[in-house]
């Protein structure tokens, strides 16, 4: 018996001993996962030299860093644009974009070179997390995905140990979702609970795709619209209404009286007279070398871009860009994988803004910058400032996926469920209201499009009002002044109507 009484009052003396050890160890009980903000493209600064008297950014690039190369071509620049000499231009540009960009080119490995860094990438430090406060990861742009990935596999280990915490929360802003695809694909989503990407080219975009075929073209309509699109998110400053109301005005004006026509004929003939000299000498050698970049190319593109970029047949540089596909095609399947076992998922993106004014499939609906379709994983989406064909609309037998405006069709969305769409979003532009939608997702027990009433699947930012509402129907510049009153919204009503009667009469 007395034995039986010493072992116990051993184990008693044991767990008293080793308690508080199991307290500091046993895990945070906040009850909220760190989060984890993966950032998008030029999130941290590459720098030629770092550390020394000669150290340069050269992504992040200072202005007057540009204008210094800048100066030393202009005059060249100057002469072949009055002298009509195309290899004066061609020679002058391609000097300009080398000097500029030149050090951003990898090797046939796929390698940096070495005076070439980040020199600032962040590591999680502290423990303090919660609803307002987050990890930063950065990445070099340039480099394979995958080795972003291997870094963000460390990155939130090293979170969850300084938390004491067994999930991370994930959240991935435009390129920073081709980290997390490249991650899923060779990590999985164990020790993650949820995943928010933000205006994410998971299945690339359409300008890297038309650019690294070399389908340039300057287009006055799309030329026009970027800008006015562009308009309500620029810091003018003292009276920014009125400014911003007088620049839209002047760009429809000179529109129709044919100077941005004249202008974008003027680009056109330069990009034809000195495109392949560029491409050649700068862009193909400089860009063509980056595998991030390259991560950008939907499947579509790929192909062609492989010949006409001139991708090496072998080698280090051949193999990130090839091994990236795996990560691109199986990111549905991941993302779906992921919810099946009980993660969150919430995917925004977008629509009817118009796209970046400098590739033939200008019409493609986007956030400016990423196309819808891309960005939700497979959106049937209408032309930018218009509904889809009548005869698909009409060969619609489940319209519970079909935004009010019928401008999308999420019903063929990888995860249609967790899709949701924001008209008139400028790419990644900060808001309120989708802020609040992030917060929902992250601290609720089900995560749908269905979830919750303020913020259904189709949505419209409000820059001025810096919050979104439900989309209840086709854009209406009338409805936009009634709601906010403004100078801007008067000139854009005006122009609207004036191009209705003028139609009337056609």
């Amino acid at each position: 018996m007395k034995k039986v009484l010493s072992l116990v009052l051993c184990a008693v003396i044991i767990c008293c001993a080793t308690a508080p050890a199991f307290a500091e160890n046993g895990g945070c009980t906040c009850g909220f996962s760190p989060i984890i903000y993966v950032g998008p493209l030029g999130c941290s600064s590459i720098v030629r030299d770092a550390g020394t008297e000669n150290a340069q950014q050269l992504w992040k690039i200072d202005t007057e860093f540009l204008l210094s190369n800048l100066g030393k071509v202009l005059p060249d620049i100057s002469k072949a644009l009055l002298t009509r000499n195309s290899d004066l231009l061609g020679d002058a540009l391609v000097e300009f974009v080398n000097a500029c960009f030149g050090d951003l080119a990898l090797d046939r490995e796929g390698k940096s070179k070495e005076n070439v860094t980040t020199p600032e990438l962040n590591v999680p430090q502290g423990d303090r997390h919660g609803p307002d406060s987050d990890y930063y990861f950065d990445y070099d742009f340039r480099l394979d995905p995958y080795e972003h990935a291997d870094r963000l596999y460390e990155f939130i280990n090293q979170v969850k140990a300084l938390t004491k915490h067994n999930s991370v929360k994930l959240k991935c802003s435009s390129m920073g979702g081709v980290v997390l695809s490249a991650y899923l694909d060779k990590y999985g989503y164990d020790g993650i609970d949820v995943i928010i990407c933000r205006c994410c080219p998971l299945k690339g975009t359409a300008v890297a795709g038309e650019a690294f075929c070399g389908k340039i073209e300057i287009n006055s309509t799309s030329l026009t619209r970027y800008g006015e699109d562009a308009i309500p998110f620029l810091e003018t400053g003292f009276a920014d209404d009125f400014i911003e109301g007088s620049l839209y005005a002047l760009l429809d004006v000179l529109k129709g009286a044919g100077v941005i026509d004249a202008i974008c004929s003027l680009g056109d003939r330069l990009v034809k007279d000195v495109g392949d000299k560029v491409f050649e000498e700068a862009l193909i050698p400089v860009f063509g070398t980056l595998p991030g970049i390259w991560s950008f190319v939907p499947e579509e593109y790929f192909d062609d871009a492989v010949e006409f970029m001139r991708l090496p047949s072998e080698g280090g540089l051949h193999d990130k860009v090839f091994a990236y596909r795996n990560a691109m095609a199986n990111i549905e399947s991941n993302l779906n994988a992921a919810r099946e076992s009980g993660v969150k998922i919430c995917i925004i993106c977008g629509y009817n803004v118009q796209r970046t004014p400098l590739v033939t499939l200008w019409k493609s609906t986007s956030d400016g910058t990423v196309d819808t379709k891309y960005a939700s994983l497979g959106a049937v989406c209408g032309n930018v400032k218009e509904p889809l064909a009548d005869d698909y609309l009409n060969s619609l037998k489940n319209k519970d996926y079909l935004s009010p405006d019928n401008m999308i069709d999420a019903s063929t969305c990888a995860l249609p469920e967790c899709t949701w769409f924001v008209r008139d979003w400028l790419h990644c532009n900060g808001n309120a209201g989708i802020d609040e939608l992030f917060d929902l997702v992250m601290t609720s027990d089900e995560v749908s499009v269905r979830s919750f009433e303020k913020f259904p699947q189709f949505l419209e930012a409000d820059d001025d009002a810096d919050t979104v509402y439900p989309v209840t129907g086709a854009p209406d510049e009338f409805a936009r002044l009634k709601a906010a009153p403004s100078y801007l919204n008067l000139i854009r009503f005006l122009f609207s109507l004036m191009k209705k009667i003028m139609l009337s009469f056609k």
